[in-house]
């Protein structure tokens, strides 16, 4: 038969029919439907064949095989199990009859009885491949790639054609993160005619391992409509669902895999990285603590113990569980990565940088190293080196919204503003449906353009962010210190009150609009303002100085002097509240103290001409006329408008 059991010698069919007479009263449609490759109509002339009793009993043990190997393909592995058995009760020295139950067992997800069922089978056939594909396979489920690579190696040895086993090895290469060398395989069984569906796995993972997740979700949704219950593929498309964000997608399909086969530790780990995802780190820390019972030797699986661990600010345990990942696959990018998240969270920051490129050099095409390294750089204020890595994830992954939004952040801090606002374009362009992106994007290109001396367009940025959000309140925010630059002081005060109305929490706002009160000489209002936003934050050094500033032109003196001094507490040296200070005792008639503060505030900033002024002032008003000239000459310099923007 052309599907007869592995290792079974018999005569051909034709040859059976003449030597037994008994035979020749079956009808020849049921022995084709049975050896047919057609699962439905092979079941059919199986049955009909062990329907016929003591005359077909020659033909049984071929019959069971086939209509166990039909059932298999039509999902029925109960129905198989017992024919394979059956089979083994007839003719129990036949190897392939042990494969067939060890496929039954293995559909069935009992990997255990599996293995047993295959090695019965190589001790009967040792010198054919197919059951050590098959036991390579189980090998593979329970997580042991290194056994699945040997078995496929020695598969091959016996028939250097073997598609099956060059698929097989493929997914053991991929799973020993051995990428280029499982496409090469996968490729070699398609050349040999294998149209099986794992090639999508293979295929999937490949892409997974170059970072293009769309890709791999493409393959892996293609092998699960060929094969829902395919646990590695619900798996692998559990990592590409939350590689791309599909966090509860991935969950779902993680958990069907885990239910399919509970004792392998691959959908474990696929579940805990988008449970971190989500947040949730007791969970994730369960799940790798769980793959890793089933499999100590997974590195991915010591990863994601890891970056659960650090969530739970266990550093400790977090840097000895990325050491382990490293140890076990020194060649994996992702264990140098979770490492250097450790490090930058103990400061160890050059530490953290050094892991960061190891990663980039094992794997120089994913982006997502290189913008780990320009975060770790940012916080070291290494700007260029991090616009130099940011362009590099850029140039792998030149429409990633949040790649350009980071770049666009050390560009400004550079003043590098067109490009700034050429990145910012691209990542308004690319973010697709996250609406508050588009949002942020566009407040932040307003900004730009203001600082660019691009007023229309800041306008025209800020008025879509509004439209596409017209209940938040930063857009109304941003309108208005657009329209206080333009001068249209009662419009930034209308545009400020409708921010503070949708978010009476929202300090901008009241900032803003302290500013504009201050700007009409209603330095009331404009303290009222700072006292709303001292209760929602009493301690910042900021406010409590504007605060004394606008009580100070309010003329409330000792009130200010209070708010002066606590600022000064919290922040000693700040030239600023400094510079209102000094200004509070120029009015209470206090020149020495005046003088004292002035001088503070220059140390701290030796061109601030408002505290050139205000001490040449207060010189004047000792005598001092020498001094007092030189100061006003050096504030004029500096500020050739200061005489009228003094005390307002």
């Amino acid at each position: 038969m052309r599907r007869r059991a592995l290792g079974f010698s018999c005569v051909p069919w034709l040859a059976v029919f003449m030597a037994a007479p008994a035979l020749a009263e079956t009808p020849p449609p049921a022995i084709a439907a049975c050896e047919s490759h057609i699962p439905d109509m092979a079941v059919k002339g199986c049955d009909q064949i062990l329907a016929a009793g003591q005359e077909m009993e020659a033909l049984d043990f071929e019959a069971y095989n086939n209509r166990a190997l039909a059932e298999l393909q039509l999902h029925k592995p109960e129905a198989a199990l017992i024919d394979a058995q059956e089979g083994i009760a007839l003719n129990p020295e036949n190897g392939g009859i042990h494969v067939t139950l060890a496929r039954a067992y293995l559909a069935l997800h009992q990997a255990q009885p599996a293995l047993e069922a295959v090695n019965q089978a190589i001790a009967l056939i040792p010198n054919d491949p197919r059951p050590l594909v098959l036991r390579g396979e189980i090998a593979l489920s329970l997580g042991n790639w290194q056994a699945d690579l040997a078995d496929q190696n020695a598969a091959l040895t016996h028939d250097p054609n073997s598609a099956p086993a060059y698929l097989a090895r493929a997914l053991a290469e991929m799973v020993g993160s051995q990428g280029a060398a499982a496409l090469q395989d996968a490729n070699k069984a398609a050349s040999l005619g294998s149209h099986d569906p794992r090639l999508h796995l293979v295929r999937g993972l490949a892409a997974a391992a170059a970072w293009d997740w769309q890709k791999a979700l493409a393959e892996e949704t293609l092998l699960l409509k060929a094969e829902p219950d395919n646990p590695l593929g619900l798996a692998a498309r559990a990592e590409a669902e939350a590689r791309l964000g599909h966090y509860k997608a991935a969950i779902a399909d993680a958990s069907q895999a885990i239910t399919i086969s509970p004792d392998a530790p691959g959908a474990y780990v696929d579940r805990a990285f988008a449970e971190m995802q989500l947040g949730e780190f007791p969970a994730a820390l369960a799940d790798a603590t769980a793959a890793l019972k089933r499999n100590p030797h997974d590195a991915s699986a010591y990863i994601n113990r890891s970056l659960a661990e650090l969530a739970l600010e266990r550093p400790k345990a977090a840097l000895a569980d990325a050491n382990q990942a490293i140890a076990l696959a020194p060649n994996n990018p992702s264990g140098y990565d979770a490492r250097a998240s450790v490090e930058v969270l103990q400061h160890n920051l050059v530490a953290a940088q050094a892991d960061e490129s190891q990663a980039i050099k094992l794997a120089p095409g994913n982006p997502a190293f290189y913008q780990k390294r320009a975060l770790i750089e940012l916080r070291q204020n290494q700007l260029k080196p991090a616009l130099e890595d940011l362009s590099s994830a850029i140039a792998i992954a030149p429409d990633e919204p949040r790649l350009r939004l980071q770049r666009a952040g050390v560009e400004d801090a550079l003043h590098q503003y067109p490009a700034e606002i050429a990145d910012l374009t691209v990542a308004i362009d690319h973010a697709d449906d996250n609406h508050e992106m588009v949002y942020q994007a566009l407040l932040l290109r307003a900004g730009t353009y203001k600082l660019n001396n691009q007023p229309k367009q800041a306008l025209a940025d800020v008025n879509s962010a509004i439209v596409l959000n017209p209940k938040a309140p930063q857009g109304y925010s941003a309108r208005a210190e657009l329209a206080e630059e333009d001068g249209h002081i009662q419009e930034a005060i209308t545009e400020s009150s409708k921010a503070i109305a949708l978010d009476p929490k929202y300090v901008p706002a009241y900032q803003d609009r302290a500013v504009a009160y201050g700007t009409l000489h209603q330095y009331s209002k404009a303290s009222a303002d700072e006292a709303k936003i001292l209760r929602l934050q009493p301690n910042s050094p900021q406010d409590l100085n504007n605060r004394c500033w606008f009580l100070a032109l309010d003329g409330k003196l000792n009130q200010a002097l209070g708010y002066c001094q606590r600022a000064l507490k919290l922040n000693p040296g700040d030239a600023a509240t400094l510079d209102s200070t000094g200004y509070v005792y120029l009015m209470m008639k206090d020149n020495k103290q005046a003088i004292s503060y002035y001088d503070q505030a220059l140390k701290a900033d030796p061109k601030l001409a408002s505290s050139l002024y205000g001490r040449a002032l207060a010189e004047q008003a000792t005598g001092d006329r020498k001094a007092a000239d030189s100061d006003f000459a050096l504030a004029r310099k500096y500020d050739p408008h200061i005489k009228q923007e003094f005390g307002s």
